[in-house]
């Protein structure tokens, strides 16, 4: 038995409106609200689009600044609308690269304990777990909060430039940066940094310097940049949107009429078609192996975090005596120090959330192999969530390379990663890889017609 879905996209306010403001929306341009309150919109004069979380080809409406379109079968944002969708990514971005410069220039952090001081800079954080013969973890803690937030910015700033002059390699670039903006941690740092001053605020004192401020400010300012970026209409305006067929019918998953979503510039491509005409990626009807290369990679980091935990990711060393902790021992530490919500942060982030996010996805690929049923809505929004949450694991690998850079007092005391610290960052990363696998598109076309669909179209796409 089919069930119909809206054939259009639900246009929500990024921001509240008065009722105003609303009601003159409707008058001028047809629109008319839902049950929920939300703006269900004529399909005159909209393009098509595919949801890449349900696979359902709906109208997306022209909107107006403030205005996002979401998914009327599963709730994802397909589109949104923001003012002045060149100036002001581009002043965020110039700003937050201009607070990165600030924040490698100055002093990031003084430490003062047992009339000793220490002087940290931005780039320690990479350089000391160079010279503590730590390289994979500090060209990973580079990569993360300096090389691929700086790249970020940047090529948000070539892109938008590149709307008003014609620039080269821009389909390149904007691959690229929605490619690496998962793992743009510039975020997670700040929260490092916080639960690293609750750890020593009791045997040191500590002073921020104004590269610590201006740390602060290119967090804010990097965070506020992907906010204002419209990527619809950032890719309409870099390449031309292909046109499907004529006799797509909104309402329907792609895959019955042929078509399938490029994830990278979100254009539809014919069911044959190997390649987007657009960005030139290419495009599978879903992605291929989805569910083993998911088990694969969830298997791997259930393995890995066993000795993520039993091994010590750090180590302390006081007046030559060596002290090991574990996750679990860094923990328990901070909660008998009074440190309650800060053990509460570091035990959700890095025992909670790792092992949550390898069961609910091994939960996912059962479903996904089960017959289609009423869960799609709810399982599609765990998976959402999950793979959002999952990254902020991270921190308990940020904070011990922030405690080796800052806590180098040579005999007195120092602080050194202990072999955990790479295990549980490759557990880390293994999940959202394997978070990244997950088609959930699965989740919802287990009738015989998609799945004959899909078989037929995998059986092309390998011939």
């Amino acid at each position: 038995m089919k069930t119909s879905f809206p054939s259009t996209a639900l246009v929500r306010y990024a921001h509240n409106k008065s009722k105003q403001a609303i009601l003159k929306r409707m008058s001028t341009s047809g629109y008319q609200l839902n049950s929920h309150g939300e703006l269900q919109t004529p399909e005159d004069n909209s393009e098509l689009v595919l949801c890449r979380y349900c696979d359902l080809l709906q109208h997306l409406p022209e909107l107006q600044p403030g205005e996002e379109a979401h998914c009327s079968q599963c709730g994802h944002q397909l589109d949104s609308r923001h003012p002045q969708p060149i100036l002001r990514p581009i002043l965020f971005a110039s700003s937050a690269l201009f607070m990165l410069v600030l924040a490698n220039l100055f002093p990031f952090i003084q430490l003062f304990a047992a009339g000793s001081q220490h002087q940290m800079n931005f780039f320690d954080t990479s350089s000391v777990l160079f010279a503590v013969h730590h390289p994979a973890l500090a060209i990973l803690v580079w990569l993360l909060i300096q090389a691929i937030p700086a790249f970020c910015m940047m090529a948000v700033i070539y892109l938008k430039l590149g709307m008003i002059m014609s620039l080269p390699g821009r389909m390149w670039v904007a691959r690229v940066l929605f490619m690496l903006k998962p793992w743009s941690m510039v975020d997670i740092f700040l929260i490092g940094l916080l639960v690293s001053f609750v750890k020593l605020v009791s045997s040191a004192d500590i002073s921020l310097g104004l590269s610590f401020w201006a740390f602060c400010l290119f967090c804010l300012l990097h965070l506020r940049t992907f906010q204002v970026i419209d990527r619809r209409e950032m890719w309409a305006r870099i390449g031309v949107n292909p046109k499907p067929l004529l006799t797509a019918k909104a309402g329907l998953p792609g895959v019955s009429q042929r078509l399938k979503v490029c994830h990278c510039c979100t254009a539809l491509v014919p069911l044959q078609q190997m390649h987007c005409s657009r960005c030139g990626s290419q495009v599978h009807v879903r992605i291929p192996a989805s569910i083993q290369k998911t088990l694969a990679l969830l298997t791997t980091a259930a393995i890995l975090y066993i000795p993520a935990n039993l091994y010590p990711i750090m180590v302390t060393v006081s007046v030559g005596q060596r002290t090991e902790s574990t996750i679990v021992t860094g923990i328990q530490l901070l909660w008998l120090d009074g440190a309650y919500p800060v053990a509460i942060i570091i035990a959700i982030a890095s025992v909670v959330i790792p092992l949550f996010k390898i069961v609910i996805l091994f939960w996912l690929c059962y479903l996904a192999l089960q017959p289609q049923s009423d869960r799609q809505d709810i399982s599609t929004w765990v998976f959402r969530w999950v793979d959002w949450i999952g990254r902020w694991s991270m921190v308990d690998v940020l904070v011990v390379a922030i405690l080796a850079a800052l806590v180098r007092f040579d005999l007195l005391m120092s602080v050194y990663p202990g072999p955990a610290a790479v295990i549980f960052a490759t557990v880390v990363i293994t999940t959202m890889l394997a978070a990244l696998s997950f088609d959930p598109r699965l989740l919802w076309d287990q009738s015989n017609e998609n799945e004959a669909d899909m078989q037929q179209a995998t059986a092309k796409e390998i011939l």
